[in-house]
């Protein structure tokens, strides 16, 4: 049903434009599965922050308010990690659909929703604390130069100008939510055996994880090639099997998200 949908979906939005987008169908297969990777990166943080708020709020003293722990206490706020997480993989995520567009020969790279979407993202970048605002900025500026230089039809020099600039900025940020994934699951483990949590709930948030790194390795395998692509100019059908390929990975781990989210609502 989930790929019926998704093929009236590139259906109709081949009807809508025409033959103007070359590729559109596995373009809009593509950006549609990383739709569904940044809603399983937001299904992760929201599973961290279970663990992390039990965790650090043994660490409190439950006769006194101490306002640097405020967001243990409020049902809505996000960790740090969270923060960096949500934020800078949603860029990461867009930069890399503008490479595909820049892959496909096409010039018209996002519609006005992902560029709204970014707009949002660079303003709660002024939410970020403890210098996560810096790093996390740093790849939403790149997606949004990128944008930018693509919407407005720039000559090729000067898109893979900023290419060679900010794609080493985006893959690093990547390679540091990845290894991010080794403390946060110390701080599960942790307000598991500090809180009577369950052992079982703390596998499946293991294998989350675990499907959280496949995803992002399969993002930063994407950025890579769509890079290389992008430099050596025409490549045609080879770039439109990239985007189906990837597309069939990213959707599997996500379902396996999805799948430990719904087990670890309410873990505590």
């Amino acid at each position: 049903m989930f790929f019926f949908c998704r093929f009236i979906a590139s259906l109709f939005c081949l009807l809508m434009v025409g033959c103007t987008v070359p590729g559109t169908a596995a373009f809009q297969d593509y950006r549609a599965s990383y739709d569904a990777a940044r809603a399983a990166s937001v299904r992760v943080v929201d599973a961290y922050n279970q663990y992390d708020k039990v965790n650090r709020k043994n660490r409190t003293d439950a006769a006194t308010f101490d306002p640097d722990f405020a967001d243990v206490y409020s049902a809505t706020a996000l960790s740090p990690i969270g923060l960096r997480i949500t934020e800078g993989f949603a860029a990461a995520t867009t930069y890399n659909e503008v490479l595909a567009r820049y892959a496909e020969n096409n010039t018209l790279s996002l519609q006005q929703p992902q560029i709204d979407r970014l707009t949002v993202a660079a303003a709660n970048t002024a939410t970020l604390v403890g210098g996560l605002g810096d790093e996390v900025s740093a790849v939403i500026g790149a997606a949004q130069a990128l944008v930018n230089l693509s919407l407005a039809g720039s000559d090729r020099q000067e898109f893979l100008r900023n290419l060679h600039d900010n794609t080493g900025a985006v893959d690093t940020f990547l390679e540091v939510i990845r290894e991010d994934t080794s403390s946060m699951y110390q701080t599960a483990r942790l307000a598991t055996a500090g809180s009577g949590g369950s052992v079982e709930k703390l596998e499946t948030f293991r294998g989350m994880l675990a499907d959280w790194v496949l995803l992002i390795d399969q993002t930063r395998k994407d950025l890579a090639i769509l890079k290389a692509r992008a430099e050596m100019g025409n490549s045609g059908q080879s770039v439109i099997s990239l985007l189906s390929d990837s597309a069939v990975r990213i959707d599997r781990h996500v379902t396996e998200i999805d799948a430990a989210y719904d087990a670890l609502v309410g873990v505590f």
